[in-house]
């Protein structure tokens, strides 16, 4: 039988009672008499506030604080994954080397400093560049330019990005409760299918994994991974490469000690392709604020589908349907859509049509 938490309201009118009958009178209106009662009576409000709040921190859940979450967390060997610089490589026409330490702009203002230079080669100069300030905004596309801030001599100062990738916020907490249920669901197993998955997502940016065994046969293990932060979420050719060599050998986040891949075993990269679904939607009532939840609750539908999974109509409306607020709806969507084993389903561009 759960317990109920009496009111402010309940506890002053039995304490009143209690008084009352313990004096054998009834009280005046006003008097030293319920002034001490409604002081006691709060004054036990805030207990059971404050043994509610600790029934929240015993077992973490979305309904815990932050800390708690990070700290049940670390104790149980997930750590917050910290914020990451974006790495990559910049090529410039010129028949000199470029110093290390050289800092260079993008056109937003954006800097980037040279961590690894390498010798001129057919007149080009190849660096390995790092962003200055660490997260996702560092990341960029292959064929973005920079600009060198000080001139190198022999060295033309505009250079072609080969795809900077790797940078990733600070982790929400809420993705660390993920990962907290998930490997309390799921125990490291030195090499089980389930321990991809915590691998992939160990990684700094990678917000979904999936695994598959026998993917290609005996002694094969398939692994697919998104970065749900970045505009398009499916991996770089460069964190095709990171993650292979952090599924092969790479240190415990908590321990310290060398994890990976066992041996014997090949673990095969998935190439997902995205199955956009766009919608058009009409709602009653209508507001910005309204739209918003709306597709975030869309949203939150689409990301706990996995590769091959179908998108089901039903659970759209009922995202739609049970969002605060909203009365009716018109959808334009009619049917499940199925997809592919290598495709995952995203939420395309959605239509607001005007009541």
């Amino acid at each position: 039988m759960p317990f109920n938490v009496p009111t402010l309201r309940a506890l002053v009118e039995g304490g009143l009672i209690d008084i009352e009958a313990s004096l054998d009178t009834i009280l005046p209106k006003f008097g030293i008499e319920q002034a001490l009662n409604a002081a006691v009576s709060g004054s036990l409000r805030d207990l059971y506030d404050y043994q509610s709040w600790i029934v929240r921190q015993v077992i973490p859940s979305s309904e815990s604080e932050d800390q708690t979450i990070i700290d049940t967390a670390r104790y149980e060997g997930v750590i917050q994954k910290l914020a990451s610089s974006a790495i990559g490589p910049v090529t410039f026409t010129g028949s000199s080397a470029i110093p290390v330490d050289t800092v260079m702009t993008h056109a937003d203002g954006r800097l980037y400093r040279v961590t690894l230079s390498n010798a001129p080669s057919g007149g080009n100069v190849v660096v390995q560049v790092e962003a200055e300030v660490p997260g996702a905004a560092g990341n960029l596309l292959a064929g973005e330019s920079l600009t060198l801030v000080s001139t190198v001599p022999g060295i033309q100062p505009n250079g072609q990005s080969g795809g900077i990738a790797g940078g990733a916020d600070l982790e929400p907490v809420a993705q660390v409760l993920e990962r907290l249920l998930f490997r309390k669901r799921n125990p490291p197993m030195g090499g089980a299918v389930h321990d991809y998955v915590g691998w992939c997502r160990e990684v700094p940016g990678v917000a979904r994994a999936w695994a598959v065994d026998n993917y290609q046969g005996p002694a094969t293990v398939g692994y697919a991974f998104v970065f749900d932060s970045r505009p398009d979420i499916l991996p770089t050719y460069v964190d095709q490469v990171a993650m292979a060599d952090y599924i092969y050998r790479h240190k415990d986040p908590a321990t310290g000690a060398d994890v990976g891949r066992p041996g014997g075993i090949e673990a095969v990269y998935i190439p997902l392709t995205l199955k956009t679904t766009a919608l058009s939607i009409t709602l009653f009532p209508d507001s910005p604020e309204l739209r918003q939840s709306v597709q975030s609750s869309i949203k939150g539908y689409f990301n706990t589908l996995g590769p091959g999974s179908t998108l089901l109509l039903s659970a759209v409306r009922t995202a739609i349907g049970s969002t605060l607020g909203v009365s009716d709806y018109l959808l334009n969507l009619s049917a499940d859509v199925a997809a592919a084993d290598t495709e995952l389903h995203a939420l395309g561009v959605i239509t607001w049509l005007i009541p």
